[in-house]
């Protein structure tokens, strides 16, 4: 059962239906601009199972592009896994960086050139109980992603162009959630 959503303009009405298990937009981006009742466009798609706006800064300035190597990297940490990942977390201009408790200064969340190398991903539905988030984590192992932290709940996956890195977070419990 997918979901639909439509919307009228002043020229036609618009249906989109969405397949089971694919993300949902109707309240992301299907209302026209305002002045521009007929236009519409659709989330710009980046690979199978990624679009554009799930790496979006929160803040909402659009700033920065995913590097594609690192959303095809992304693919197929998604096609190993099996199951629908979600981007908790992707492009961060540096103003909304700096409002994250514990975030770097030179984060690769912050696009470098306009482009970002980061992002913190996680499953879409189910338990994100410990054990599942460590199956993730050593697949992204497992694909030679050059920088990834284990936290709970989510992991964060990189393709820093520097030496590899590892880290767990300090609120990381071994025991299964």
């Amino acid at each position: 059962r997918g979901c639909s959503g439509s919307f009228l303009c002043s020229t036609s009405i618009v249906l989109v239906l969405v397949r089971a298990g694919e993300p949902c937009f109707h309240s992301q981006r299907l209302t026209p601009p305002q002045n521009s009742p007929a236009l519409f466009t659709m989330p710009k798609r980046l690979t199978k199972n990624w679009l554009a706006y799930e790496f979006e800064c929160r803040c909402g300035c659009r700033s920065g592009h995913m590097d594609p190597k690192h959303v095809e990297k992304l693919q197929r940490l998604r096609d190993g896994i099996g199951v629908a990942l979600k981007v908790t977390s992707g492009i961060r201009c540096a103003e909304y960086n700096a409002t994250i408790d514990g975030a770097a200064k030179r984060s690769w969340h912050v696009p470098r050139d306009g482009i970002c190398y980061a992002c913190d991903v996680t499953f879409a539905h189910g338990p994100r109980s410990n054990s599942r988030i460590l199956k993730l984590y050593t697949l992204a192992d497992q694909l030679h992603f050059r920088g990834l932290g284990l936290y709970r709940g989510r992991i964060h996956v990189d393709s820093r162009p520097s030496r590899r890195a590892r880290w767990i977070d300090h609120f990381w419990n071994w025991k299964d959630s």
